[in-house]
């Protein structure tokens, strides 16, 4: 497909990373990870963000995108399968000067790091394949404890136009660890950004740092996804169920989505 390059696993479902040599915004759900510091109060300055973990990094698009964003950040990206780094480096770009690459599970590489982050990216959810243990109040935990005192957790999530069950799941569990948390949908798309503040945070907090990065001279990508968070914020989740390592239901969960999506008659969520 011209100059872009797509990582798809899992038989195919899913883009797990996004390459172009020259373009960065790809109005998908990497882009978003950038946004999550400015639910705090304003005005939060893009120079102060210093530290990253990604749990799931894939082939790197986030990583790229917040090199480009953010001009004093290093990068943790913890990433389970050697060989998808072996692709990042050969064919995605992924050879990002800021960048350590860890090639451990996530929550075990989070639980034994000595680093406190600005931003924490949880991407290593695709139903049906989502790891439990990344899925539970107590890994949750391990995220909160490694966060600095103003630090935000994003979470990429599927859904289907049907069931937002593990939406609400999911929020509901984050919601036992955190004091604040904002929903939006990524449009044309499967997958909902759900961002945890550290701190108490709002969106009108958010709406004060846009009103001020949208007239400086921060990153154009920034902005975008900035915008493109407001244009399809959502309303609170409803609350369901705590998710524990003792009790965590998630292919339950993740397999009545796609059943009742291919009982919909419209395969492209598998796509």
């Amino acid at each position: 497909m011209g100059e872009y390059r797509f990582l798809c696993l899992n038989g195919g479902m899913g883009v797990h990373s996004i390459y172009h040599p020259t373009q960065l915004n790809y109005r998908g759900p990497w882009s978003q990870v950038l946004v999550a510091p400015f639910f705090n109060a304003a005005p939060k300055q893009v120079e102060s963000i210093e530290r990253m973990a990604i749990v799931g990094l894939a082939a790197g698009t986030s990583a790229r995108q917040a090199e480009a964003v953010f001009e004093n950040l290093i990068v943790d990206g913890y990433e389970i399968d050697p060989g998808i780094i072996e692709v990042g480096r050969d064919y995605f770009g992924m050879d990002l000067d800021n960048l350590n690459v860890i090639v451990q599970d996530g929550r075990m590489g989070l639980a034994h790091s000595t680093n406190l982050y600005d931003i924490i990216s949880i991407d290593a959810y695709r139903p049906p394949y989502i790891p439990w243990h990344l899925a539970t109040v107590e890994f949750f935990q391990i995220v909160e404890d490694h966060l600095v005192d103003d630090g935000v957790m994003v979470i990429n999530i599927g859904r289907s136009p049907l069931n937002r069950n593990l939406v609400n799941d999911l929020s509901t569990t984050v919601q036992a660890v955190f004091p604040s948390i904002f929903v939006m949908d990524i449009p044309g798309s499967f997958n909902t950004i759900l961002f945890a503040t550290n701190q108490v945070g709002s969106w009108e907090n958010y709406l004060s740092n846009y009103a001020h990065i949208s007239t400086s001279d921060s990153h154009p990508l920034l902005i975008e996804a900035m915008t493109m968070t407001i244009d399809n914020r959502q309303g609170a989740p409803q609350f369901t169920r705590v998710y524990t390592d003792d009790w965590t239901p998630i292919e339950w969960v993740t397999n009545k989505i796609v059943v009742e999506f291919i009982r919909s008659g419209d395969l492209a969520f598998l796509r």
